[in-house]
C-alpha cells in the first residue's frame, strides 16, 4: 500500500548483536501444587515481592499476638502467586528445618527484618514448628477436604505413628464417608493439644464453594457453612485454639455465594466476615524483579558487560527525560540487569500479561520458552563473542510473541476487543515495508498499555521504543520517523491526536475529526466550559469537601460545597440555617480581580491558577468533541475514535484541573474570605494546606473559632439520621422530665443512643451536673440530686462564648422573637453550631431561664415546657412556630406585685441563678392554670361579678405574661397599668393583689357555687333542708315507697338514681342532674340554671300526685337484719274545697326538726286562739292548707282532682 518507503527509521533485528554469555535461570515457571510441593524439600528460590511481604507481615503479627485475626482468604486470578506464597508460609512455619532455612533465605533477600521477626514469632509460639494441614479442594463436601488436610498434617509430622489421642480422633473421622463437624473439631483439638499450632491451608477453595452453591439448602451444605464458621471461631481470640487458616480461591466468597439461595448467601456472608480477605492484585515492581532474576549475565565478558552498561546508562537518561519514573523507578544497574530487554519492553511485558490474566507465567514464557520471538530464541540466534554493540529486544518482537503464542488467552481477556482491533488492522496492512509494520506494532503496544498518558505513543516515545537506547536520540532517525508517521496517517493506518500529540492505530473514516472539532470549537464559549465542569463536579474536582481534621477536634461535621466560576460571576451560596454546607469553595478560572461575589454570609475559599486559559482550551475541545459525537454523519469508526478522544481529553483535563487547583501545587493560590458577601473587598487571608480537606479544616478553624466541642457524631451534623433524631427527642424530653436524676435516669448498664448523646453533648458541654456543682438552691425535701446548669468557664471554656451569646439573645428579646432568629445567630460564624446541637442548647437555656423568658407557640403562651412541646419544637417547622420573649420584672412595683401574687396564689417559684427576681412566669402559669381547668360553665357564665368577668376575659385571651400581669389585669380591674419603672407602693400592690385573687376565687368557685345552688333547689322542691348528705338520705326515705312501683320512664329513672346506694356522695348527684336536664353540670349554661328549679319542682309535684296511690301499700321485704330507723315522716294532706275539688299534698317531716315543730305549734295554736277566738287553731289550719295547696297548684294547673 505504501510507495517509496523511507528507510533508516529502525535497527534491523536480523543484524542484532548480543554479548555472549547471557543465560536464563529456570526453563519454566512451574505451577504450584500445594499437596505435592509441601513434600518437596526445596522451594526453588521463590521471589518475595511487595505483595508477599504484606501477607507475611500480617501472619507474623498474628503468630506473635493471638488477639489478631488468624483466618485469611486469598483471592486472586491464576498465576498471581497465591499457592507459591502459601507453600512459602508452610515451609517457614513448618517443622522441616531444611525448608525453614530456604524460606528464611527467600524472605531475607527482600526484608531481613521481617524474616527475623517471623522466625522469632515462630520460635516463641512453637519451637518445633507448626503442623501443615494442606489440601487441594475438590467438588466435595468441605468436611472431606478438611479431613484430608488433617490427615496430611499427621502423616507429614509423625508418619504412621501419631500420638494415640490424634490417632483415635482421626479414626473417628474416618468412620463415615463424610466426617461430622464434631469429629473434625475433636481431631483439630487433639492436634492442637500436641503443642503444635495448626496451619490449615485449603487450595482451590473455590471448588468447595461451587459444590456448596450446587448443593443448595441441603443438609450437607448447611454442615459445610457451620463447619467453616466453627473453624474460624475455634481459632479466634487469645483463648482460641492455635489454628491459622488460609483459603485460596479465584473469586470472593460473595461471587460464589451469588449462585446459592438467599438463605445460603446470607449464611456465607456471616462466615466471610470472620475471614480477613487479601486480594492478590498484580504488583508491577514484583513483575520487573521477576524478569531481572531470570536473566543471568555473570558469564558475559568484560567487553560485553561494558556495552551493556553503556546501553543501561543511555536507557536511564532517556527514561528520565521521557518522565517514565512515574511508571516505575529503575536505576541504571537494574536496567543493566534487565538486558537484553529494552526498557519499554521490560515495562510493557508485565502490563500485557496483566491484561490477559496470565501474569508471571506469561512473563517467564516470553523469556524462557523455546518458540519464536522469545528471549531464549533471540539469545541463541544473536549472541556474539565479539559484539560491536549491545542490541535490545524491542516492542515489535514482544507484539509478535503475544499475538502468536498468547492468542487464545487474548481472546478470553476483558480487553480482547482492543487487542483484536490492533491485530486486525495490522493484518490488513498488506504490502507495507517492515519498518512501517514495526511502527504500527510499537504504536499498538503503546496504545494497549497506556492508561494515564505517560506511555502514550508520541513521536518521541515511538523513537525511544524502536531503537536501542544509545541510538534513540539520533535526530536524523527522528526526522525520518516523523515523515513515516505522517505517511501512515495519510494512508489511514494511523490517526494523530493533535492536542496530545499521540498516534493511534486507525481503521479509517471519511470524517475529518480534526477539522470538524475546530469548526465546532469556534462556537463554544468559555462559559459553556464552566457550566460543563460544574455539572461534572465530583469526578476530578470535588463536589463537597469535608473538614475532617476540624471535625475530629470539635465533633461538628462541616463541609464546604464547591463551584466553578469565570470572570465577575455572582454565585448563590449556602444560607446559615436551611443549608447543610458551612461555606463554599470556588475554583476560579479567571484573573483574581474577576473573582465572583457570593450571596452568602458564610466563609468562602477562592482558588486561582496561573494558566486558566489552558484549562478552558481543553474544555472547549472536550465540548466540541461531545457535540460532534451526536451528529448524524458520524460512522462507527469515527464514533469510536471520538469516544476515545473524549475519554483521553477528559482524563487530561482532570489532570490539568488537579494540577491547577491542588493546594500543594505551585500553580494554585488560595484565599479565604470570612463572608462570601465580602469577596469583592480586599479582606482576604492567604491560606495554605496539603489537601482540599485540610484547606477546609484550616478555614473552619479560623472562621468557626468559637464553636463548642462535642463528642457525639450523631448530633454534630445538620440533618440527623432517624435514629439520631429519635435519640435527641428522647434526650430532651428526659432533660425536662428527669432533670433531677443522675444521667437523667438512664440505665447505666446499657449504652443506648440517647445516653451516648447525653454524655457526648449535654454532659460534655457541662449543661447537666450534680446539684452541688450546679450551685442552685435545692428545695427542701427534694430527691433531686442533679440539675441543668450553665457551662463552667474553667471546665468548658470552649462553650462559654456560645452560651453567653445565647443568653444575651434571650435577654435582648424584648419583643416576641422567633427561635429561628436565635438559631441563626448561633449557627453563623464564629460559633457555627450545627442544627443537630442547637436545639439542645436552646432547651437547656429555656429550662434555666424559665423565670424571665416566656415561650410562645404560634402566639400562644406555653406555661410549661413538656415533651409534647419539645417534639413540636424539634419538627422541621418548629423554630419558625415558636417565639421567646424576655420578661424581667426589676426591683420596683412590679417585683412587689409578683411577690405578693406568688404568696397569695401559694406559688413556689422555681429558683434559678439566671433570675434573681421572683418568677413572673410561675405566677402567670398559676393564674392561667386556673382558667385552663375551668368547666365550660365556669368559662362562660355571666353569674359572676363584673370584675371577675373582666379578669376571666383577660386570662382567656392572654398570650404574654408581662402584658397580662402588669397591663391586662390592672385595666380589667379599673386600675392603671404598672410600668417597668414604677416605684414600690405597698397599699396599691395589696389592693391589686386582693382584687385579683378575689376575682380568681370567684372564677374558680363558679362551679362549686353552682353545685350548692343545685342542692338547695332540689331540697326546696322536695321540702328537704340541709347539705348533700341530708338531701340524699331525705330523698331516699321520701321516695323509697316508689322502689318497686310501676312508674313512667322518666319518673322511674329519677327514682332509681335517687335510691342508688353504690355511688359515694360526691358522685351521687351528677346522674340525677343529667336525668333531669340531659346535660352534665359542668356543661350548663346560664339558661340551664334558670330552668332547673322549675324542672325539679315539676318532678316533685308529679311524684306527689302519684304518691297517695302507694301509701299503705308498701310491703316490707324480708329483712336479714333490723332496718335502719327512718329519718323522715311522710304525711298526706287532703283538702276538699266548697266546690267539691279535692287536693292532696305529701308533707315530709324530718325527725330532727319534729320537736322544734311541735314547740312552734304550741305557740302558734295559743296565738291563733288568742287572735281568732275559740276554734282559732282550726281556722288557722284551714288557712294554711289552702295557702299550701294554692302554691302547689300554681306550678301544676292540672294537679286538682274531682272527687
Amino acid at each position: 500500500m505504501a510507495t517509496n518507503p523511507l528507510h533508516g527509521t529502525r535497527e534491523d533485528p536480523a543484524t542484532a548483536q548480543l554479548p555472549a554469555g547471557i543465560t536464563l535461570v529456570g526453563s519454566e515457571l512451574r505451577s504450584t501444587n500445594l499437596e505435592r510441593d509441601v513434600r518437596d524439600p526445596h522451594l526453588n528460590s521463590p521471589y518475595v515481592g511487595a505483595r508477599a511481604l504484606d501477607v507475611l507481615d500480617r501472619v507474623a503479627n498474628a503468630v506473635a499476638d493471638l488477639k489478631r485475626t488468624r483466618a485469611w482468604s486469598f483471592t486472586g486470578p491464576y498465576g498471581s502467586g497465591k499457592s507459591t506464597l502459601s507453600n512459602l508460609l508452610d515451609a517457614f512455619l513448618g517443622h522441616d528445618t531444611d525448608r525453614q532455612d530456604e524460606a528464611r533465605q527467600a524472605v531475607e533477600a527482600t526484608s531481613p527484618g521481617l524474616a527475623a521477626r517471623m522466625e522469632q514469632a515462630r520460635h516463641e509460639r512453637a519451637e518445633e514448628g507448626f503442623l501443615g494441614a494442606v489440601a487441594t479442594a475438590r467438588r466435595e463436601p468441605l468436611a472431606a477436604t478438611v479431613h484430608r488436610a488433617l490427615a496430611t498434617a499427621v502423616e507429614r509430622r509423625w508418619g504412621k505413628r501419631p500420638p494415640k489421642a490424634v490417632e483415635q480422633a482421626l479414626r473417628a473421622c474416618a468412620e463415615r464417608e463424610v466426617p461430622t463437624t464434631e469429629s473434625l473439631l475433636d481431631a483439630l483439638t487433639a492436634l492442637c493439644d500436641t503443642g503444635h499450632p495448626v496451619l490449615l491451608i485449603l487450595d482451590e477453595f473455590g471448588k468447595s464453594l461451587e459444590y456448596l452453591a450446587a448443593s443448595g439448602d441441603s443438609g450437607s451444605a448447611e454442615n459445610d457453612v457451620f463447619l467453616l464458621q466453627m473453624l474460624a471461631e475455634k481459632g479466634a481470640g487469645r483463648s482460641g485454639l492455635p489454628l491459622f487458616i488460609f483459603t485460596l480461591q479465584h473469586l470472593a466468597f460473595s461471587d460464589y455465594a451469588a449462585r446459592s439461595s438467599l438463605i445460603q448467601t446470607k449464611e456465607w456472608a456471616k462466615v466471610q466476615g470472620r475471614f480477613e480477605d487479601i486480594t492478590f492484585t498484580p504488583n508491577f515492581g514484583d513483575a520487573v524483579h521477576l524478569l531481572q532474576r531470570r536473566l543471568d549475565q555473570s558469564a558475559v565478558a568484560e567487553a560485553g558487560q561494558q556495552l551493556i552498561r553503556d546501553q543501561a546508562e543511555a536507557a536511564a537518561k532517556a527514561w528520565t527525560e521521557h518522565g517514565l519514573d512515574s511508571v516505575v523507578r529503575i536505576s541504571p544497574e537494574m536496567l543493566a540487569s534487565l538486558y537484553p530487554l529494552h526498557p519499554l519492553t521490560a515495562v510493557a511485558a508485565p502490563l500485557l500479561a496483566f491484561q490477559i490474566g496470565q501474569h508471571d507465567r506469561s512473563l517467564v514464557g516470553f523469556l524462557t520458552n523455546d518458540e519464536p520471538n522469545t528471549v531464549r530464541r533471540t539469545i541463541d540466534g544473536a549472541s556474539s563473542s565479539a559484539p560491536e554493540r549491545a542490541s535490545t529486544i524491542r516492542l515489535p518482537q514482544l507484539y509478535d510473541y503475544f499475538f502468536a503464542s498468547g492468542r487464545t488467552t487474548i481472546l478470553a481477556s476483558s480487553n480482547a476487543s482492543r487487542w483484536l482491533e490492533v491485530d486486525n488492522r495490522l493484518n490488513e496492512a498488506h504490502g507495507l515495508p517492515p519498518e512501517d509494520r514495526d511502527i504500527l506494532k510499537t504504536i499498538g503496544i503503546l496504545n494497549l498499555i497506556d492508561v494515564d498518558g505517560v506511555l502514550r505513543a508520541t513521536p518521541a516515545m515511538i523513537q525511544f521504543a524502536m531503537n536501542d537506547p544509545s541510538n534513540a536520540a539520533d535526530p536524523e532517525r527522528f526526522e525520518m520517523l516523523q515523515q513515516r508517521l505522517q505517511h501512515l496517517v495519510e494512508t489511514g493506518f494511523l490517526t494523530h491526536r493533535t492536542y496530545s500529540n499521540e498516534y493511534r492505530i486507525w481503521q479509517g473514516t471519511n470524517v475529518d475529526i480534526e477539522a470538524r472539532v475546530k469548526e465546532i470549537a469556534v462556537h463554544v464559549a468559555p462559559s459553556h466550559v464552566v457550566d460543563h465542569l460544574g455539572e461534572h463536579l465530583g469526578t476530578v474536582l470535588p463536589r463537597e469537601v469535608v473538614a475532617g481534621a476540624h471535625m475530629q477536634r470539635t465533633g461538628m461535621l462541616r463541609y464546604f460545597r464547591t463551584a466553578i466560576s469565570l470572570q465577575a460571576d455572582k454565585l448563590d451560596g449556602p444560607s446559615v440555617v436551611s443549608d447543610a454546607a458551612d461555606g463554599m469553595i470556588i475554583f476560579h478560572l479567571g484573573e483574581p480581580s474577576t473573582r465572583p461575589l457570593v450571596n452568602s454570609p458564610l466563609p468562602v475559599l477562592i482558588g486561582t491558577t496561573k494558566d486558566p486559559a489552558a484549562i478552558l482550551d481543553a474544555g472547549i475541545t472536550l465540548r466540541a468533541l461531545e457535540d460532534l459525537r451526536h451528529q448524524d454523519d458520524i460512522d462507527l469508526v469515527a464514533g469510536r475514535e471520538i469516544e476515545e478522544r473524549i475519554a483521553e481529553i477528559s482524563q487530561e483535563l482532570g489532570t490539568q484541573l488537579d494540577e491547577a487547583f491542588n493546594p500543594q501545587s505551585e500553580e494554585s493560590s488560595w484565599y479565604l474570605w470570612q463572608s462570601g458577601q465580602d469577596t469583592h473587598s480586599e479582606r482576604s487571608e492567604p491560606i495554605e494546606a496539603r489537601s482540599y480537606g485540610a484547606l477546609v479544616s484550616a478555614a473552619c478553624d479560623r472562621v468557626y473559632s468559637q464553636t463548642p466541642h462535642i463528642r457525639n457524631e450523631m448530633a454534630g451534623r445538620h440533618e440527623l439520621t432517624s435514629n439520631g433524631a429519635r435519640a435527641r427527642r428522647v434526650l430532651l424530653s428526659d432533660l425536662v422530665t428527669n432533670t433531677g436524676l443522675a444521667v437523667l435516669g438512664y440505665d447505666t448498664t446499657k449504652y443506648s443512643q440517647e445516653r451516648a448523646m447525653y454524655h457526648g453533648v449535654v454532659e460534655y458541654m457541662g449543661l447537666h451536673r450534680a446539684a452541688k456543682e450546679v450551685g442552685q438552691a435545692i428545695q427542701a425535701q427534694t430527691i433531686a440530686t442533679h440539675g441543668v446548669s450553665r457551662p463552667d468557664p474553667k471546665k468548658h471554656p470552649e462553650v462559654i462564648p456560645t452560651w453567653e451569646r445565647l443568653e444575651q439573645a434571650l435577654t435582648d428579646a424584648t419583643q416576641p422573637t422567633p427561635i429561628v432568629d436565635i438559631y441563626e445567630q448561633l449557627m453563623a460564624p464564629p460559633f457555627g453550631i450545627k442544627a443537630g446541637v442547637v436545639p439542645i442548647l436552646m432547651v437547656a437555656a429555656l429550662i434555666l431561664r424559665s423565670s424571665d423568658v416566656a415561650l410562645f407557640e404560634e402566639g400562644n403562651y406555653c406555661p410549661r415546657l413538656n415533651p409534647e412541646i419539645i417534639e413540636r419544637l424539634l419538627a422541621d417547622t418548629g423554630p419558625d412556630r415558636f417565639t421567646v420573649k424576655a420578661v424581667p420584672i426589676g426591683e420596683g412595683q412590679r417585683s412587689l406585685v409578683v411577690e405578693r401574687l406568688a404568696a397569695a396564689l401559694n406559688v413556689d417559684a422555681p429558683r434559678s441563678r439566671t433570675a434573681r427576681n421572683p418568677a413572673l412566669l410561675a405566677v402567670t402559669r398559676a393564674m392561667l392554670e386556673r382558667v385552663m381547668v375551668l368547666t365550660p360553665y365556669a368559662l362562660h357564665t355571666k353569674r359572676l361579678t363584673p370584675e371577675a368577668l373582666e379578669v376571666r376575659k383577660v386570662l382567656s385571651e392572654a398570650t404574654d405574661p408581662d402584658q397580662l400581669v402588669f397591663t391586662g389585669l390592672p385595666q380589667a380591674l379599673g386600675l392603671d397599668a404598672i410600668p417597668a419603672n414604677a416605684t414600690k407602693d405597698e397599699q396599691a400592690a395589696e389592693s391589686y393583689v386582693t382584687r385579683v385573687t378575689n376575682a380568681l376565687d370567684a372564677i374558680s368557685g363558679a362551679s362549686t357555687a353552682l353545685r350548692r345552688d343545685v342542692i338547695a333547689a332540689i331540697g326546696q322542691a322536695f321540702g328537704i333542708a340541709g347539705d348533700l348528705t341530708q338531701l340524699r338520705s331525705g330523698l331516699a326515705e321520701a321516695l323509697s315507697g316508689f322502689a318497686d312501683a310501676s312508674l313512667e320512664l322518666d319518673l322511674q329513672g329519677f327514682v332509681s338514681r335517687v335510691l342508688n346506694t353504690s355511688l359515694p356522695n360526691e358522685d351521687w348527684l351528677d346522674p340525677i342532674i343529667i336525668r333531669l336536664t340531659n346535660k352534665a353540670l359542668g356543661d350548663w349554661t346560664d339558661q340551664d340554671v334558670d330552668s332547673f328549679y322549675p324542672r325539679v319542682k315539676e318532678m316533685a309535684r308529679r311524684l306527689d300526685r302519684v304518691g297517695h296511690l302507694y301509701q299503705g301499700q308498701e310491703v316490707p321485704a324480708p329483712q336479714t337484719r333490723a332496718p335502719e330507723p327512718k329519718q323522715i315522716d311522710t304525711h298526706l294532706l287532703t283538702l276538699t274545697t266548697p266546690q267539691g275539688t279535692e287536693v292532696r299534698t305529701l308533707i315530709h317531716v324530718p325527725k330532727k326538726v319534729r320537736n322544734t315543730a311541735e314547740t312552734l305549734v304550741v305557740g302558734v295554736i295559743r296565738q291563733a286562739e288568742k287572735e281568732l277566738g275559740p276554734g282559732g287553731a282550726r281556722i288557722l289550719l284551714a288557712a294554711l292548707a289552702e295557702r299550701l295547696t294554692a302554691t302547689d297548684s300554681d306550678h301544676d294547673p292540672q294537679g286538682e282532682e274531682k272527687l
